[in-house]
């Protein structure tokens, strides 16, 4: 099947596209990206960035970002309008990226996620099959989130780098999240936090401590309200 590439768009060297892509208005792919087949990019999408801001002078980056790390959008993916997926990324098949959302170097999405509209994930996660993050939601960096999460609208988890007199903390991570979790509106997870599986966590709710499985967790800081019952 035959591709179709806008003529104001900038494809970069050593880009291999699979059979139907289609590539937006404005949007610029730098080099070493694959993309893989029925792959809808829309218009301004950046797609191979490079990091560069303030906390790249506190930590080490892989020199190969600046060389040839390569970047993999897999098949039947839909990256929409205004997206930016950084250098590193490695997005698998079935995904939808949505309006606005930033995907930053070194994550994997291991596949069928949804990334709501102006999400921000940042550096180093991990997030596994079936996962979904709605609208303006902020990931932080080596957060690891499991299979088939139900993640809602303005969740934000925490991994403070301790800036200052501390320096730059590596030993400050964002939260390990397991499988098959619902996590409500609104909900903060603070860093170097274990959720198991199986939890739903209310509306409004701060996680500050580790959580096991199968719980019904509300208020800030979250309190276990009851277990949840299994049927035989």
């Amino acid at each position: 099947m035959s591709n179709f590439i806008s003529a104001s768009s900038h494809i970069g060297k050593n880009v291999h596209l699979g059979d139907n892509v289609h590539i937006g208005n404005n949007v610029t792919i730098y080099d070493n990206v694959t993309i893989g087949d029925n792959v809808y990019i829309w218009d301004n999408v950046v797609i191979g960035k490079i990091p560069m801001g303030v906390s790249t002078n506190y930590r080490e980056l892989p020199q190969t970002l600046f060389e040839k790390e390569p970047i993999i959008i897999g098949n039947n993916c839909v990256i929409a309008c205004n997206a930016i997926i950084y250098r590193g990324a490695n997005i698998g098949d079935n995904c939808l990226i949505s309006e606005n959302s930033i995907i930053r170097e070194g994550c994997v999405l291991e596949g069928d996620n949804i990334i709501g509209g102006c999400v921000l994930v940042q550096y180093d996660v991990r997030m596994g099959r079936g996962t979904r993050v709605l609208n303006n939601s902020v990931i932080s960096s080596k957060s690891i989130i499991g299979d088939n999460n139900f993640i809602s609208f303005n969740f934000v988890t925490v991994s403070d780098k301790n800036f200052g007199d501390k320096g730059y903390d590596n030993n400050v991570h964002g939260p390990i999240i397991g499988n098959n979790n619902h996590i409500g509106p609104g909900v903060t997870i603070l860093s170097n936090v274990t959720i198991g599986d199986n939890n739903t966590i209310g509306a409004a709710a701060l996680i500050t401590k580790d959580i096991g499985n199968d719980g019904i967790f509300f208020g800030s800081p979250a309190k276990l309200i009851k277990n949840k019952v299994c049927s035989q």
